[in-house]
């Protein structure tokens, strides 16, 4: 099984997160995880409505975490977010965990 994941720390690339994790969908041939790990001033991508659909229709293949430590700096609130985004206590912290876990990193 291929185990990826995808870490986002500027809202500027969400776009191209996006785009990068429908390719990786549509030309995987093999069973697959994908994580999506979002700190920084990208876990305010979650709150965008455009987003957060294109977002809903991947979370059945794509796990959506946010750092915890980020959404505090950003003055962002847990039940703003999407019911599909995990949230976790730290992002960088989730990161270590999913590479120990064998995830390949993927910086877009």
């Amino acid at each position: 099984m291929t185990k990826v994941l995808f870490h986002v720390d500027e809202s500027v690339m969400w776009d191209l997160t996006i785009r990068n994790l429908n390719n990786f969908i549509k030309d995987i041939d093999e069973e697959f995880s994908i994580a999506v790990v979002a700190n920084g001033d990208a876990v305010n991508g979650y709150l965008d409505a455009k987003r957060s659909d294109q977002m809903r229709m991947l979370s059945k293949h794509v796990t959506f975490v946010s750092c915890l430590n980020s959404m505090k700096k950003e003055h962002i609130e847990a039940d703003t977010l999407p019911d599909f985004v995990k949230i976790v206590p730290s992002g960088v912290v989730e990161i270590a965990k999913l590479e120990e876990k064998g995830f390949h990193y993927i910086k877009p």
